[in-house]
Order: C-alpha cells, then sequence, then structure tokens
C-alpha cells in the first residue's frame, strides 16, 4: 500500500492531494498546488496559504 502524503512536521495527511486540480510533486514538496486550470499555471505559495493563489508559468 501506498502512503498518503503528510503535512510536514504534523502527521497529518493532505486531503486535497485527490482533487485533479492540485499538482502533486508541487503539493508533496509543502505548497499550494493548485492549478489555473484554463492557463496551466501553478500556485507556489505555501500549503493552506491564507490568501488568494498567485499562480505562475511551470518551469
Amino acid at each position: 500500500m501506498i502512503p498518503f502524503p503528510q503535512f510536514p512536521g504534523t502527521g497529518q495527511e493532505r486531503l486535497d492531494l485527490h482533487n485533479a486540480s492540485i499538482d502533486e510533486p508541487t503539493a508533496d514538496a509543502g505548497r499550494c498546488g493548485m492549478i489555473h486550470l484554463p492557463t496551466g499555471r501553478i500556485c507556489r505559495a505555501r500549503a493552506h496559504h491564507a490568501s488568494g493563489c498567485t499562480f505562475v508559468p511551470i518551469s
């Protein structure tokens, strides 16, 4: 069985990783990972940030 990704330092799984609009490698790195579907840009703010997403091009 594959273990669920966890929030760094909390031991809690990130349920949002099961969403198709989340970039898993970015989210696994502790970042938001939300994908703006029309443009393909990704939010690289910290996970569960309080403000809105700032989308940047995939590099």
